[in-house]
């Protein structure tokens, strides 16, 4: 049986912990001061048209303290921002040669953990759920932790331990996948973030306008350009600005959730995380001399 400590409690570390426990493995949590009570909660499977899936995660125990025993994976579920705090060292000490997981994507995510544990004991996740305290509105019986997953899609795992944590999340049932081409998750951030940002500033109205849209495909290019150049990838086809609008206007009446709301809730919660990535972008970009006009006019609309 395979040991697992998660680390956040949060709306994804939620699912994973329920996936991870679906597949047969012990599943602990490591939580902030005064959260130690926590004993699980409800997760609703999302399905349009259908009613939700209800489901359990229960922990096996639950810690404020990292746990000195050993652990065959640690999983990370915060944002980037957390993990440039100092805890991380005392995880590390009590871990050991566990395999750690961050499902972070951005661009300084790996070298501040490289800066922590061997690299090669690190792999990232891109998860393609969508996860948020629920209810937004009516969707669900009681109050808990609501998911969906885009039909066809398969989470990416890069690292050299990719093949353990791909074979526990399929044992979960998830559809994942081992992903060898570095940089894959930054790369899909790049594409999405300064669209994000392009709302935010908007006051997160669906579609944003298209100067905003259009200023926001053009950061695009320029923080994939940054990401293609730190890791010798291929630049790729990029969505225009007009079939973004397009889906942002079609998408609110298909998916089995409030998309707007969704947004503004989980982005505002993590905002310091998008300006996190913005920075870094530009900062990367500076450094080898690309363009980063747009991108630091997406930063400078957001609110401080």
């Amino acid at each position: 049986m395979e040991k697992v400590l998660i680390v956040g409690a949060g709306a994804l570390g939620q699912v994973f912990g329920a996936w991870l426990a679906a597949g047969g493995a012990r599943v602990s949590y490591l939580v902030r001061p005064g959260r130690e009570g926590w004993e699980g909660a409800s997760l609703y499977r999302l399905r349009r048209g259908r009613a939700p899936v209800a489901e359990r995660v229960t922990p096996y125990e639950v810690r404020s303290e990292p746990p000195r025993e050993r652990w065959d994976m640690v999983w990370l579920c915060v944002d980037s921002p957390a993990l440039r705090g100092d805890w991380t060292g005392a995880l590390r000490a009590v871990t050991g040669e566990a395999t750690v997981v961050t499902i972070g994507q951005d661009p300084g995510d790996l070298r501040t953990l490289a800066g922590v544990w061997p690299r090669e004991q690190i792999v990232q996740v891109a998860p393609t759920v969508l996860a948020y305290q629920a209810p937004l509105e009516r969707e669900v019986p009681a109050p808990g932790v609501a998911y969906w997953v885009p039909p066809g899609t398969a989470t990416g795992v890069t690292g050299a331990r990719a093949p353990r944590v791909v074979a526990a999340l399929r044992a979960g049932g998830v559809r994942a996948r081992r992903v060898t081409r570095a940089g894959a998750g930054e790369l899909t951030a790049a594409r999405m973030i300064p669209y994000i940002a392009a709302l935010e500033s908007s006051g997160w109205r669906l579609p944003a306008s298209g100067p905003r849209l259009r200023g926001a495909a053009a950061a695009v290019r320029e923080a994939v350009a940054v990401v293609c150049a730190q890791h010798g990838l291929r630049a790729p086809v990029l969505v225009p600005s007009w079939a973004v609008g397009l889906a942002l206007r079609v998408l609110p009446r298909l998916l089995p959730f409030d998309l707007r709301r969704y947004l503004e809730t989980h982005f505002t919660k993590v905002g310091a995380q998008t300006r996190l990535m913005l920075d870094g972008w530009i900062a990367e970009g500076a450094a080898r001399a690309l363009p980063v006009g747009r991108l630091s006019a997406v930063r400078d609309s957001l609110p401080a």
